[in-house]
């Protein structure tokens, strides 16, 4: 009797470990950007309970000119909740990182440094920055590129909670 116990409660503790991890991911058509310069082709947003991983990846190589935002904006389910989380680079080099709160106004800057490389820019983000957002918020992600909104993939679902947002 008391192995079944143990058992039981190590498969609850793989479960709850499982639970503590939520992944989305949102596909786009290749061919549908409105520049030359960047197509998106699939975000995709990863969590392992403390952080939340962005990572963009677009059909060539990132550019290396002028100025390019990368940002997933996520609403809570009530649509109450807000937030914009971006990563912008000019010439190719990272100029800022933050978390926008869509319904307070404010900015706060993260300075854990996006990377970016060939066709890939990633980033991360701290779940308690997102305060209010749920476990199964709803999201899209975006290219700005000199000012202009080109690219958008927006399909994205947390299909797969994220615990502690």
């Amino acid at each position: 009797m008391q192995t079944q116990k143990s058992a039981a409660t190590t498969a609850s503790t793989a479960a709850s470990s499982k639970a503590e991890i939520g992944e989305s991911i949102c596909k786009d058509a290749a061919g549908d950007s409105k520049s030359s310069a960047v197509d998106l082709g699939q975000v995709r947003l990863l969590s392992d309970g403390s952080l939340v991983f962005v990572t963009f990846t677009t059909t060539a190589n990132i550019p290396t000119s002028g100025t390019v935002l990368y940002s997933v904006t996520a609403w809570s389910p009530d649509g109450k909740t807000g937030y914009q989380l971006g990563a912008k680079f000019q010439n190719g080099k990272e100029v800022a990182n933050f978390v926008y709160n869509v319904v307070t106004n404010k900015q706060e800057n993260i300075t854990n440094g996006a990377v970016a490389a060939d066709k890939t820019v990633s980033t991360r983000y701290p779940l308690a920055k997102l305060v209010g957002l749920g476990d199964t918020f709803s999201w899209s992600g975006s290219v700005t590129v000199d000012g202009a909104d080109v690219d958008r993939c927006a399909d994205g679902e947390a299909k797969t909670p994220f615990p502690g947002v």
